[in-house]
């Protein structure tokens, strides 16, 4: 599952959209798009918000939260400012 989301001071920030998918023998199968606004996205989107809070004083940021059930874990990637960032998250 992909998550992804956007921000900035004085802007705030914003989920745009999650995408669910699924890898089966190195090919990607069953995307589909589920529009953000409900309980699963904020729910999946919560690393961005636990990282950035309000965007208050961030410079732009676009990223994304991915979810890898099969391996157990998150990442959170995507360019703040300038800067690319990638984590893995606990």
């Amino acid at each position: 599952m992909v998550v992804s989301f956007s921000g900035r001071a004085a802007h705030g920030g914003e989920i745009s959209d999650v995408t669910f998918s699924a890898v089966v023998d190195g090919e990607l199968v069953g995307r589909d798009y589920v529009p953000a606004g409900d309980e699963l996205t904020d729910a999946l989107a919560a690393p961005a918000w636990a990282r950035y809070g309000t965007f208050t004083g961030q410079p732009l940021i676009k990223g994304e939260v991915v979810w890898s059930v099969g391996e157990r874990r998150v990442v959170i990637r995507g360019r703040r400012g300038g800067a690319r960032f990638e984590e893995c998250l606990p």
